[in-house]
């Protein structure tokens, strides 16, 4: 008898010990033990980076992608309180369509006249709750005008500009070495791609964190 209640007691001293296991586990996990494979990916050839001591984060989006309209509020948000080593820059994708590439030169047409606070917003409002087609720079150039108060003239003078043809350049450029086949994504430090998801901008600080690690910053 005395052995079966050794036995017993063992037993459950096990389990026991198994299930404080097991909540340990499951409690480092919702604390923000992201993986790679799982919640981010792993650029192959990252570029080397301009500043060590400054943190690149870079959202790839389409201005015609729903998601990337659902995806814009937290990406305001987090931006407004974004670390001091952090530089956020959003980069427009084309995604090998026509009127991504209408999307992708409005946004470096803004860019380069300066109105790009001014226009984002009212660019992708005009797509996904006013419904217009926002698909050819006549579009575009009128909501510019409502929206920002620019001349006309103005924006077909910078339309065809060898500035926007290289910010385009460089954004296909960009997507290609992160190997961004799709939209949104977030590139934390050209190491990492963040798809969108609801823990999107905790998986960004985890991986600012890495990265600062990594660099002995």
């Amino acid at each position: 008898m005395r052995n079966l209640k050794t036995l017993v007691a063992g037993g459950l001293l096990a389990v026991t010990a198994l299930f404080s296991a097991a909540c340990s586990a499951a409690d480092t996990g919702s604390s923000g033990g992201f993986q790679a494979g799982r919640d981010y990916t792993e650029v192959p050839s990252p570029p080397k980076p301009a500043d060590p001591k400054r943190i690149t984060v870079e959202e790839f989006f389409w201005y015609g992608c729903p998601h990337c309209f659902s995806l814009d509020p937290a990406v305001e948000q987090w931006r407004a309180s974004k670390p001091a080593d952090v530089d956020f820059t959003r980069v427009p994708n084309t995604l090998g369509r026509p009127e991504g590439e209408v999307h992708s030169r409005a946004f470096y047409i803004a860019q380069t006249l300066g109105i790009l606070d001014k226009t984002h917003k009212p660019l992708f409002d005009a797509i996904h709750v006013q419904h217009q087609p926002m698909n050819s720079l006549e579009a575009i150039r009128e909501l510019y005008v409502a929206v920002a108060g620019i001349k006309p003239v103005d924006f077909d003078g910078i339309a065809g500009s060898f500035v926007v043809d290289s910010g385009m350049r460089r954004a296909e450029s960009l997507a290609r070495t992160y190997v961004i086949r799709s939209v949104p994504n977030v590139v934390v430090g050209g190491r990492y791609v963040v798809a969108s998801q609801p823990n999107t901008f905790k998986i960004v600080d985890f991986l600012i964190d890495k990265v600062r690690k990594e660099r002995g910053n």
